[in-house]
């Protein structure tokens, strides 16, 4: 009996085909805009603006003026920074009402205390939601103070060394020698690194990530065209079929299949039509992914549906679900401009484990990691069904 219901599930499947081609072009269209539109705002011909800083240096202190002129020439500052210099009080008003991304409030005497050991901080005032301009600052803060330990801790060594070796008379001229050697290093640092363009993206490159992520969008949503054939069943008719031997879980399960086949068939020529351009390859990789991919899918999205309850309840949990889900798991704007809490979590978000579950038919590797969270997804999307289909019964 259970065999028999399945076929008339996807023989219902089947009747609901023409509806799911009709919205999936639709939805098409609007997956390669969102993919068009995040990849240029990702990497259009700025990655970020210009970082406006602002430095209050005490007037009289031209040592330190010097100093922090000689920082701004650096390539890797100058290339994004745009000094200010003006008095604290301004620097701070304009820190807060936006006009600085940060302010540099270098203190009296700074390069004497640098040059005598003490150390006298500079206060680094940082803004309130900056987006990727001003952690870009904070990571050029936090490399120069860096450099300035490493230098430093060299010194401290060499006067270690020379102690313990009664040269303390030299001090002085090691102290000169080594002060100029790393102000060397410092200026011409660019020529002490090997340049390695590093994407947001991964192990893909951009456009993969965006075909990926608007494959997994696409999948999602194709279920709100057919959202009729995911109405549960009436309560007289679970009653029926109760009676007849098919229960709660082989109904969730046929479901399951038939969102499934719909699934696959809006879906296939998408895929062809990708290993047909070159994007992938025809591999069993690219069949795992696929399968996997509309298994999992089906399931999520049977089981929020079922959730919801009611037809309109359900399209609209079903979108807001989807969407915010997908955005929590990275798939319009990469993890790595997410919080870490996020991040953390979208690797375990429907949209986080079958992004990485397709990204197998591109590196052509295994992630067996994410075909056990498909699995995993899978039974608990059917458990929960039919959790949902007791209740309501």
């Amino acid at each position: 009996m259970s065999l028999i219901y399945l076929r008339l599930e996807l023989k219902r499947a089947w009747r609901r085909l023409p509806h799911l081609l009709a919205g999936a072009i639709m939805l098409l269209f609007l997956a390669g805009m969102v993919a068009l539109l995040a990849s240029r705002m990702l990497y259009g011909d700025q990655a970020v603006g210009r970082v406006a800083v602002g430095v209050s240096v005490p007037r009289d202190d031209r040592l330190a003026k010097q100093v922090i002129k000689m920082i701004s020439s650096l390539d890797s500052v100058e290339s994004i920074c745009d000094f200010q210099y003006m008095e604290r009080e301004t620097c701070l008003e304009k820190l807060e009402d936006g006009s600085l991304y940060a302010v540099l409030d270098v203190p009296e005497g700074f390069v004497e205390s640098i040059m005598n050991g003490t150390n006298m901080p500079v206060k680094v005032w940082l803004a309130e939601n900056t987006g990727p301009e001003g952690k870009l600052f904070e990571e050029l803060a936090d490399a120069g103070a860096l450099t300035l330990s490493a230098s430093q801790a060299g010194i401290y060594a060499g006067n270690e060394l020379y102690q313990g070796l009664g040269l303390s008379e030299a001090i002085g001229q090691l102290e000169w020698d080594l002060n100029r050697r790393y102000l060397d290093y410092s200026l011409e640092r660019t020529g002490y690194f090997r340049h390695q363009k590093v994407s947001a993206t991964g192990d893909v490159s951009t456009a993969e990530f965006y075909m990926v992520s608007m494959y997994v969008l696409f999948l999602f949503l194709s279920a709100i065209p057919v959202s009729g054939y995911l109405k549960p069943v009436a309560k007289v008719t679970g009653q029926k079929l109760k009676m007849a031997g098919v229960g709660p879980g082989s109904r969730t399960g046929a479901r399951i299949l038939g969102m499934t086949f719909l699934m696959a068939a809006v879906t296939l020529p998408v895929t062809a039509a990708a290993a047909a351009a070159g994007l992938t390859e025809w591999s069993l990789f690219l069949a795992v992914s696929w399968c996997l991919s509309c298994l999992t899918a089906s399931a999520a999205v049977v089981v929020v549906y079922q959730m919801a309850g009611g037809l309109l309840g359900g399209i609209m949990v079903l979108f807001l679900v989807i969407t915010g889900q997908h955005f929590l798991a990275g798939g319009f704007w990469p993890l790595v401009f997410l919080p870490e809490s996020i991040q953390r979590a979208a690797l375990w978000l429907p949209s986080g484990i079958l992004m990485n579950t397709m990204k197998m038919a591109v590196t052509q590797e295994w992630d067996f990691k994410s075909v056990t969270a498909c699995l995993v997804l899978l039974a608990g999307s059917w458990m929960l069904g039919t959790v949902a289909e007791v209740r309501r019964q």
